[in-house]
C-alpha cells in the first residue's frame, strides 16, 4: 500500500490553506495541477463535505477519482475515494493545515492509495521516492497560488 506523507511552511494563515483545498469552484483548476475543469464534477455537498469527481489527461488517459471530501474535523480536509480508475475505494489523501510558531503554517499531506487497473503503472514511482518528490512540488505549487492570494 503506496503512502505518501510531505510537509512544507507557508506564509498562508491555516484557514486559507483550508479554505483553498475545499473550493471546487473553477478555481480548482487554477489551485491543483491535475483538476481539469472539463473533468470536474461537483455531484453533491454539504456544510462541511463534498461528494466529487477530479480527473485529468496522462499519458496512459484519462485519469480520475470520485471522492467524499470531509472537513468537519478541525484543521484537515480529507477526501476517501468512493471510485476511481487508479485508485481503489477506500484509498485516502488529507491535508492538514496549522500555525506555524514563526507565522503561516505547517501544511501536510498524507496520501494512501490502494493500486489498481492502469494504477499499478505508478507503483515503480513509489519505491523510488518519485511520488513523494512529485506530491512535494504539488503541494508547494498549491501553496505558491494561495499564498498569491
Amino acid at each position: 500500500m503506496p503512502r505518501v506523507h510531505v510537509v512544507e511552511k507557508s506564509t498562508a494563515r491555516p484557514e486559507q490553506v483550508l479554505e483553498a483545498a475545499r473550493d471546487f469552484s473553477a478555481r480548482r483548476a487554477e489551485l491543483w495541477r491535475d483538476v481539469y475543469t472539463e473533468h470536474l464534477t461537483i455531484h453533491d455537498r454539504g456544510e462541511t463535505w463534498a461528494d466529487v469527481t477530479e480527473g485529468n489527461p496522462w499519458p496512459i488517459g484519462l485519469v480520475w477519482e470520485r471522492l467524499r471530501y470531509d472537513w468537519s474535523q478541525p484543521g484537515v480536509v480529507k477526501g476517501i475515494v468512493v471510485d476511481s480508475n487508479l485508485f481503489e475505494p477506500g484509498s485516502t489523501w488529507e491535508i492538514r493545515a496549522t500555525r506555524a510558531s514563526d507565522a503561516g503554517s505547517r501544511v501536510e499531506i498524507v496520501a494512501i492509495r490502494h493500486l489498481r487497473g492502469r494504477g499499478w503503472l505508478l507503483w515503480p514511482f513509489f519505491p523510488l521516492g518519485l511520488a513523494r518528490r512529485d506530491v512535494s512540488a504539488y503541494l508547494r505549487q498549491f501553496l505558491a497560488e494561495v499564498e498569491a492570494g
